[in-house]
């Protein structure tokens, strides 16, 4: 009796055991979160790259429409690309004018397209404008009425 009272019993260093797990899983627990942490910061540059390398594709679309506008001689009949290439804010921007040149891999003609590559740092994004001869010509773009996900009553 005298035994339990005094609190001793047969489980000493269990305490002590307890502690040394509990402090190796927070260990491991801040060891983990530091690491997603300086991970997700290191992306970032990465994010924000691609995000003004869209910008710049975007700027690109505009800059190709209103130089064909401006210059009706930019948009050939060839069968060959014309690519013209611009420095824009931090990154640059690559315009690529594909005339429409007969019957896709569908079996259908291949509308004129122009492509708009955008580059800062490592991140490139790519718009593509398809009927782009249409568009400089002062064509609506117009949608097939089957596809559309409304119906007008």
């Amino acid at each position: 009796m005298r035994r339990i009272l005094s609190g001793r019993s047969g489980n000493k260093g269990v305490t002590l055991i307890t502690l040394i797990i509990a402090i190796t899983i927070f260990a491991v627990f801040i060891t983990v979160f530091s690491y997603v942490m300086i991970a997700k910061h290191g992306s970032e540059a990465l994010y924000v790259q691609s995000t003004q390398a869209y910008a710049i594709a975007q700027a690109g679309i505009e800059y190709g429409i209103r130089y064909a506008t401006d210059n009706s001689s930019w948009v050939p009949t060839l069968n060959t690309p014309v690519t013209l290439e611009k420095n824009f804010g931090d990154g640059t921007f690559s315009l690529t004018y594909s005339a429409a040149n007969g019957p896709d891999d569908l079996g259908t003609d291949a509308p004129s397209k122009l492509t708009s590559t955008g580059t800062v740092g490592i991140a490139e994004r790519k718009i593509i404008l398809q009927r782009f001869a249409g568009v400089v010509a002062g064509q609506a773009i117009t949608l097939d009425p089957s596809d559309l996900p409304y119906t007008s009553s």
